[in-house]
């Protein structure tokens, strides 16, 4: 049974594919044979498909051993939907010219769409060793092997195709598909094995999180720190969701206790200083993102609040020091902004008037930038291990120092 597949998605796929190619076939004749053949090429890029296979016809009617000829009728005939006829088109192609370009792959195509899936897979497999650098024919070998319930040699084809075409709608989309089947076969696989270890709790955690269920999630963690108190990360993953469900001592707690099981944790010392900064608490949240930064100097995102804990604690010159560290690249976009407005803040507090103009300058200038540039919904919901389970509020324009 054909798994379910965006059949809108990958007909206008072929369709652009059909006019690529017959946009690469040329006729060196003279009079009638040429005009039809043009004509019909013409009848196919404008979606005129009965009139395509019609001029195609007349055309093999007086060059009746042209591979050419049929190639383009069996586009054209596939276009049309007449899909038994289009492939035998195909295959007259292929006896006629052996290795004639993107006939494996259309062949391919139009198996697939018959449910004939074992000879659409020979095809398609075919068509990747003749043009391995053909995305195409890597993504049509991939929606096979979903639709054999392949999961596994889906996502190799798909990985191949984004490699070829990483900016690719269709490919992506199917890509994704293939290795959410593979991480949906290895839950089910887990649940079977232990319904109730550490990890299963662990990943319906991580799902709950992900879908912004933190109560859910918090009841998850729960249970698989339960069923292993000493697994590294699970107190980290259970201080995160108690963070974004503003369950501040919680999520303070279970920091703390991943510190204990893993003293080497950065990430958790960051989080731990970050929440602990902002509650207040400086003296208890600067030391310990100081140790964060000794073991781990790539987390730039702890000189933001480094910085604050310092002001805090009425240490201007570090603070500076430290907010200036975070206006790197590496760190996370919103705290770089935040960071040129710490800046700016404390610079004119200190009376530093050019030194704060020129922050003012740089936050008005990153935080227009971002309010024009229209982030991916995909990339928005992503979120880094150590990213922050909330971020510093950026500032209206009319709320500057």
């Amino acid at each position: 049974m054909l798994m379910a597949v965006s059949r809108l998605s990958l007909r206008l796929v072929t369709i652009a594919l059909l006019l690529i190619l017959c946009r690469q076939f040329g006729i060196a004749q003279d009079g009638d044979a040429k005009s039809l053949f043009q004509r019909g090429n013409d009848a196919l890029r404008k979606g005129n498909a009965t009139d395509a296979v019609h001029d195609f016809q007349e055309f093999l009617r007086l060059q009746p051993d042209s591979a050419e000829g049929y190639f383009n009728l069996g586009l054209a005939l596939q276009s049309a939907g007449q899909l038994n006829e289009s492939l035998a088109a195909l295959r007259r192609a292929a006896s006629l010219q052996l290795g004639l370009h993107g006939v494996r792959l259309f062949t391919g195509i139009v198996n697939y769409k018959l449910n004939h899936l074992s000879a659409a897979h020979d095809e398609l497999v075919g068509e990747t060793r003749l043009e391995p650098r053909n995305a195409a024919g890597w993504m049509w070998l991939g929606v096979v092997e979903l639709a054999q319930e392949h999961a596994e040699a889906a996502a190799a084809a798909l990985d191949k195709a984004v490699a070829l075409d990483p900016t690719n709608l269709d490919i992506l989309y199917h890509r994704g598909r293939a290795h959410l089947l593979i991480s949906k076969e290895s839950y089910s696989a887990m649940f079977k094995l232990s319904p109730d270890s550490s990890r299963v709790h662990e990943v319906l955690g991580q799902a709950d999180a992900e879908a912004y269920r933190p109560d859910d999630a918090i009841a998850e963690f729960h249970l698989a720190i339960r069923a292993a108190p000493h697994q590294p990360g699970l107190n980290e993953e259970l201080g995160d969701a108690c963070w974004t469900a503003g369950k501040f001592q919680e999520a303070d707690d279970a920091y703390a206790q991943e510190i204990k099981n893993d003293a080497t944790n950065a990430v958790a010392l960051y989080k731990l200083g970050s929440l602990r900064v902002t509650r207040n608490d400086a003296a208890g949240g600067v030391p310990l993102l100081e140790r964060a930064l000794a073991l781990d100097p790539t987390i730039s995102d702890a000189n933001y609040y480094l910085g604050k804990g310092e002001v805090a604690l009425g240490k201007n010159e570090p603070a500076i020091e430290h907010f200036r560290l975070a206006t790197n690249p590496h760190g996370t976009e919103q705290l770089r902004i935040m960071s040129w407005y710490q800046l700016a803040t404390l610079y004119r507090n200190l009376h530093r008037t050019q030194e704060a103009g020129e922050a003012l300058a740089a936050f008005v200038k990153m935080k227009a930038e971002r309010d024009q540039r229209q982030e991916n919904k995909f990339q928005e919901q992503a979120r880094r291990r150590d990213q922050l389970p909330q971020q510093e509020t950026i500032p209206a324009t009319a709320d500057l120092p």
